[in-house]
């Protein structure tokens, strides 16, 4: 789907004018936005510490059971 960088918004393909523009703005359209380092840190980060937390919690029920 692409993004209009002046309107910050996706575009459907069907919404495309003639020329492959916003409808919007009529400005030409980039193909992706891409996505940020930071997302992409933190989501790596959030598996981390959650197989972390599993691995806690499961020597945590072994210890107790």
């Amino acid at each position: 789907m692409p993004w209009c960088e002046s309107c910050h918004r996706m575009v459907e393909d069907d919404e495309l004018t003639d020329e492959g523009g916003c409808p919007s703005c009529d400005e030409p359209l980039a193909d992706r936005r891409p996505v940020p380092w930071h997302f992409k840190f933190l989501l790596a980060a959030t598996v981390i510490y959650l197989g972390w937390r599993t691995y806690q919690g499961i020597g945590w029920l072994v210890h107790h059971a």
